[in-house]
């Protein structure tokens, strides 16, 4: 069905005030944008610090060039629309050019919630989706190509985006369940391919090649169960399910009909098996990857009426998305995104003056004062990274963590520990117990007892040998003592 100019216009102004919005807010995303976005600028060589990311460096190395060369972070918000618009381009060609399909994409809550967003999920869903398009196509075909396309695909995707490793074997028990085991080899196979630009560059920089795997999966077993080695906190919690669930389509239920379920069962099994794995792990930006797989199928099995139904309830529920993006035009807020809906009940917050741009404005005022100098930046052990990403220049010669700068000076360099043991239940003499630790890096060339000044956005800095010295406008230097 062609496009009537109608909807065309319709579909101009969605595009026009979407990109408006992610340009226009100050809003970057929540959770861990400061990896990709470090990372980029380490790259790029303008990054005053050392990089620490528990994520794959493939995006933010792609980022670098043009980060580097227009020191801001703006080209990732230009990434984050052009992926979306391909993505929902890519779900309406799927449809065979099904207007459904379309409209409900763009005026679906999550493309309006990532829009802004620094992260890799939009590119990693866009492969992930022509990935599943592929195992489709090999359930027709039984084309061994078809299943090596889809595995390129998906381990590109995986090379981009650490999350989908969790949603890989829930594909995979979906469509090959009941069929030879030789096509799960030809899979794991076609991923590997996919991922192995992920894998070289592991090597080459981290000197070995799965450090960023597993480093991966074990900071996301460490926050699954522990709430994480800095106490980040859980990311299951009724609230936080709530708020995740609301951005999959109302009439996703349609599809566990008979004729809909018989029709789609791998796919359906697929659904099924990735909204469980989502409740543990309640992220919205998490139910991106399964979003325009849910909109291809749910598109051919919705009424007139039904649609706009959905329409409807998608529209509401993006004007509620986009209005922290809004207030963050003008203000700052501690209302940022809308997964922090509940502190609209708890202290609501609006500052005229953003203390990003603040902390840009001191950190470049004492880069001038004191040229080639290393900082540790305190109090907090992740403030070094909010310093250094805030910081566009080459006169600071390097930000310290407050962490690292502790650890140095003590005989213990390990910053998080866990013994797990078997705890036998019979009689027995032994018991078998392994150590895992995160410990200071072998390699650290960093002079510490040459380090004369510490920045901090508290009035003290907690180290017993450095003095106040100068306020700034949110950030407070201070000076080694000679003592």
């Amino acid at each position: 069905m062609s496009i009537s100019r109608k909807e065309a216009i319709i579909i101009l102004i969605v595009v026009l005030s979407l990109s408006a919005i992610t340009f226009a807010t100050k809003f970057y995303g929540g959770a861990d944008i400061l990896d990709y976005a470090d990372s980029a600028k380490f790259f790029s060589g303008t990054y005053a610090a050392k990089l620490r990311s528990s994520h794959s460096l493939v995006y933010g190395l792609l980022h670098a060039p043009i980060v580097g060369l227009t020191e801001s972070l703006i080209p990732f918000k230009v990434t984050s629309l052009i992926l979306l618009s391909l993505l929902t381009y890519s779900v309406y060609l799927a449809s065979n050019r099904n207007k459904k399909a379309l409209f409900l994409m763009i005026f679906s809550p999550i493309v309006w919630y990532m829009a802004p967003w620094i992260s890799p999920i939009q590119a990693a869903t866009l492969l992930f989706f022509w990935g599943y398009i592929r195992m489709k196509e090999f359930l027709k075909t039984k084309s061994v190509k078809q299943i090596v396309y889809a595995g390129i695909l998906i381990g590109s995707s995986w090379a981009l985006w650490d999350g989908v490793l969790f949603f890989i074997p829930l594909l995979a028990i979906s469509f090959l369940y009941n069929k030879k085991l030789i096509y799960l080899f030809y899979l794991i196979g076609a991923i590997i391919i996919g991922v192995l630009p992920r894998l070289i560059i592991d090597q080459y920089l981290l000197g070995f090649t799965f450090l960023g795997i597993m480093r991966h999966i074990l900071a996301s077993l460490n926050i699954a169960i522990y709430g994480g080695i800095y106490g980040q906190g859980s990311l299951v919690g009724i609230s936080k399910f709530i708020i995740t669930i609301l951005f999959i389509p109302f009439y996703t239920y349609l599809l566990f009909a008979k004729k809909a379920f018989k029709e789609n069962k791998e796919t359906v099994i697929f659904l099924i098996l990735s909204t469980i794995l989502i409740v543990f792990n309640s992220q919205i930006r998490f139910t991106l990857i399964i979003f325009p797989i849910i909109i291809l199928t749910l598109s051919k099995y919705l009424t007139s009426k039904k649609l706009i139904i959905q329409l409807a309830i998608f529209l509401i529920l993006s004007i509620i998305v986009i209005n922290p993006y809004i207030l963050q035009i003008k203000y700052q807020t501690n209302f940022e995104e809308f997964s922090s809906i509940p502190l609209i009940y708890n202290n609501l917050q609006f500052k005229e003056e953003f203390s990003s741009d603040l902390i840009k404005q001191d950190i470049l005022e004492i880069s001038k004062e004191y040229p080639n100098e290393t900082f540790i930046a305190g109090n907090n052990y992740e403030s070094y990274r909010f310093f250094a990403n805030s910081y566009w220049g080459d006169e600071i010669n390097e930000i310290v963590s407050i962490e690292d700068y502790q650890l140095n000076d003590s005989s213990n360099k390990k910053v998080f520990e866990k013994e797990y043991c078997s705890h036998v239940k019979i009689s027995e003499r032994r018991d078998f117990c392994t150590v895992i630790y995160i410990r200071k890096a072998f390699n650290d060339a960093t002079n510490y007892s040459s380090i004369k000044y510490a920045i901090t956005g508290a009035e003290e800095i907690g180290l017993s040998d450095f003095k106040f010295v100068k306020k700034y406008r949110i950030l407070s230097l201070f000076e080694k003592t000679d003592n």
